[in-house]
């Protein structure tokens, strides 16, 4: 900072002129005239003593700075939303569409738990779009809300860590777990961090090819052969035993809550990103 406080008002023009792309279609939504939101952009930019706009090939786009007042525009939508919800009389409800997609099936997985969330807000329609990286798919505008599976968060998008997501290998007790149970080409391709590169294929040995989190668990479940599963949902399973072994520390993933940091955040958006951490928590609620 250069000694000048960052005024909100000037957070909000930057955060429309990213989301409408340009200073005009920024000022008639803000119902201002082009040079105030040039003046407030500027303000902005001296308050925090850097660019927050670069030209690029596709035309201008936010710097690393302006990813983070983005972000940060973002969390102060959530937490406005969050007031909103509060302080807003009992006949209104928050309702509309709201489409969640999981890393590899995590989404899918976890649909049970979001009963809770649902029977608060009976006006929410949620729909789980098939995904094998939230990540791609929140950045295309396929999704509202991403369940992603990542070492780190991409700084062009905002969200939280929620869990862990520690993987250990498993096969069916007393099955022969000389077959393995990978990913197949399509999940490989989306996702090709360590965490995935655990169950990649091994052209020298029998493999059983699945493309979710859900059908791994299962088809080692089955018998079908051996595969590094998700520990916390692994281990809760009688079915299952814990073979030796341990993950590499390169191997490390998180379980984040994703969403674009330059589209407005609406209402019941807002309130499930909110309640993500609770949702993933009862979905392991009574383990052991």
């Amino acid at each position: 900072m250069h000694g000048m406080a960052i005024e909100w008002d000037d957070v909000r023009v930057f955060q429309s002129a990213v989301r409408a792309g340009d200073y005009s279609t920024a000022a008639r939504k803000l119902d201002m005239d082009r040079t105030t939101v040039g003046r407030r952009f500027a303000r902005l930019e001296r308050a925090t003593g850097r660019s927050l706009w670069e030209q690029a090939s596709a035309g201008y786009r936010p710097t690393e700075a302006g990813r983070a007042v983005l972000r940060a525009a973002a969390a102060m939508e959530r937490a406005m939303a969050r007031l909103d919800r509060d302080l807003a009389p009992a006949g209104d409800r928050i309702g509309g569409p709201i489409r969640v997609a999981g890393t590899a099936g995590l989404a899918a997985l976890l649909l049970p738990a979001f009963g809770a969330f649902l029977d608060r807000y009976p006006a929410v329609s949620l729909e789980v779009v098939g995904a094998r990286d939230a990540i791609a798919a929140i950045q295309q505008r396929q999704a509202d809300v991403g369940l992603a599976i990542a070492r780190t968060k991409p700084r062009d998008l905002a969200g939280e860590r929620i869990g862990g997501f520690g993987q250990a290998l498993f096969a069916r007790r007393g099955a022969d777990p000389a077959r393995a149970v990978v990913w197949g080409h399509a999940m490989m391709l989306a996702n090709p961090q360590p965490w995935a590169r655990l169950n990649a294929r091994d052209d020298a040995g029998r493999c059983v090819e699945v493309d979710g989190i859900a059908a791994l668990h299962d088809a080692v479940r089955a018998g079908l052969g051996r595969a590094w599963l998700w520990e916390r949902l692994a281990a809760r399973d009688p079915a299952l035993e814990r073979l030796p072994g341990m993950a590499p520390a390169a191997a490390a993933a998180d379980i984040w809550v994703v969403h674009r940091a330059d589209l407005q955040v609406e209402p019941a958006v807002a309130a499930l990103i909110e309640a993500m951490p609770g949702i993933l928590a009862g979905s392991f609620e009574g383990e052991g």
